[in-house]
């Protein structure tokens, strides 16, 4: 049908105007806003709440039409995924702008212990900078328009790459739609990094101190000294630019 002034209302729903009727479809606060009774909507929507089900209510011409009831399917590799993720140090949060029932069937499912429900994108901007204020670091994985100030906030931000482009623009590192593992061997990888990193620097203090305290000494000559710090450096180059090893679904750091 013919539709006009159709918007899109950030953590709410959408409205438009769709052969001559005004046609709202949404969650509560928007049909409050709209100034809709949705206590009856509301009351025949239970049994699909209850089921886990995201329910949009639909209104039309400011009368209560109907609602839908949606369910996520999890990807299979969901739940493992967030396994090894917890595994690696991380503590996995869920925040999403689904009905409290099904964000906590969703977060049992997947073994996630903390979430937030019924989230506006500046809910999710408020939760990363008060974890932020509290000393943790905060890695936000989205794909949504939604998503995008949270993304933007975080300390790291993932974009799915079949996401909305505004995600994939302001994310710092974009993932493959098709494999949840990425998330995993991202974060295995950049330890491997830091591991290496820090044992170069260890080294790397540890040798040239040792080389200042034998030359004080009069141990090793300065030719030597010169000559072995110099070697140093080089072996330090060459072990930095081994690739990291491709970590394997199940292995640990």
């Amino acid at each position: 049908p013919e539709t006009a002034d159709f918007q899109m209302l950030p953590g709410r729903g959408v409205s438009a105007t769709v052969a001559g009727h005004h046609l709202v479809a949404g969650n509560r606060e928007l049909l409050t806003e709209e100034h809709v009774p949705w206590e009856s909507l509301s009351q025949a929507a239970v049994p699909a709440l209850e089921q886990g089900c995201t329910v949009i209510y639909v209104a039309v011409d400011g009368r209560p039409a109907g609602f839908l009831a949606l369910a996520d399917t999890l990807r299979p590799d969901a739940a493992g995924t967030i396994r090894d993720v917890r595994a690696t140090g991380v503590t996995p949060v869920l925040l999403t702008g689904d009905h409290e029932r099904a964000a906590r069937h969703i977060a049992g499912e997947l073994g996630i212990g903390t979430f937030q429900a019924e989230c506006l994108p500046e809910d999710k901007l408020t939760w990363i900078d008060r974890s932020q204020q509290s000393g943790h670091l905060v890695c936000m994985v989205g794909d949504g328009i939604n998503d995008s100030p949270a993304l933007s906030e975080a300390d790291a931000g993932i974009a799915i790459s079949d996401g909305a482009a505004i995600a994939r623009e302001i994310a710092d590192i974009t993932i493959a739609a098709d494999s949840l593992w990425e998330l995993v061997q991202l974060r295995q990888l950049a330890m491997a990094l830091m591991n290496r990193i820090q044992a170069n620097y260890r080294f790397v203090i540890g040798f040239n101190w040792a080389l200042i305290g034998l030359g004080a000494a009069g141990v090793l000559p300065p030719a030597t000294s010169a000559m072995l710090h110099n070697l140093s450096t080089l072996g330090v180059s060459l072990h930095s630019m081994r690739a990291l090893p491709l970590p394997k679904s199940g292995q640990r750091f």
